[in-house]
């Protein structure tokens, strides 16, 4: 948590979250989470602002910080809260067993997300921290998993790739004898 929004960091094919170190965090070099570049395990890792993705019947472990006062992630839907504490990090285990399409039959809701709320007051703009958890199948999970870049690569875009190279200057072949001499009509 940080004010007044959430971040979360997924563990990419490797299934490791790497090492992250709090005075590496640097949201302009696109580090917002102080990851740690030299460790291999951070160069596959994930991340997003706002929105959780998790799978159905999945046992999910939040591993919970804040960056800068108290917060508190507030799952409403599951009926469970953690604080998010600066500098010591709190866990969290549970399953959802419904999906966010499922609970839109069931509430005849089309407009229902399960919510992520901050439950501890944190400042002036406590009440607009608020972000989505969507619960999907292991195949949407999977499917929007592989539409995200990891991390590592947006803060270091020279090392993706599939980052097009950069576009090199046509060759000049003027006076290497491969011009061809233009023709100009012209009135006698």
């Amino acid at each position: 948590g940080k004010q007044f929004g959430w971040e979360f960091r997924y563990p990419g094919k490797d299934g490791v979250l790497g090492k992250k170190y709090y005075r590496n965090v640097d949201a302009a070099a696109g580090n917002p989470v102080g990851q740690l570049w030299d460790d291999p395990a951070n160069q596959d890792d994930i991340f997003t602002e706002q929105e959780m993705h998790l799978v159905v019947n999945k046992p999910v472990k939040l591993v919970i910080g804040a960056k800068d006062v108290i917060h508190d992630v507030g799952l409403a839907h599951f009926r469970m809260k953690m604080d998010a504490v600066p500098g010591t990090p709190t866990t969290m285990w549970f399953t959802p067993t419904k999906t966010t399409k499922q609970m839109r039959e069931e509430t005849g809701n089309p407009d229902f997300q399960y919510e992520l709320s901050c439950d501890q007051m944190c400042g002036r703009g406590h009440f607009s921290m608020r972000g989505v958890v969507v619960v999907e199948t292991q195949e949407e999970f999977d499917i929007w998993l592989a539409g995200k870049k990891p991390q590592y690569l947006v803060a270091n875009p020279d090392k993706d790739p599939s980052a097009a190279p950069p576009a090199q200057p046509a060759a000049d072949t003027a006076g290497k004898g491969t011009a061809k001499p233009i023709a100009q009509a012209g009135n006698k």
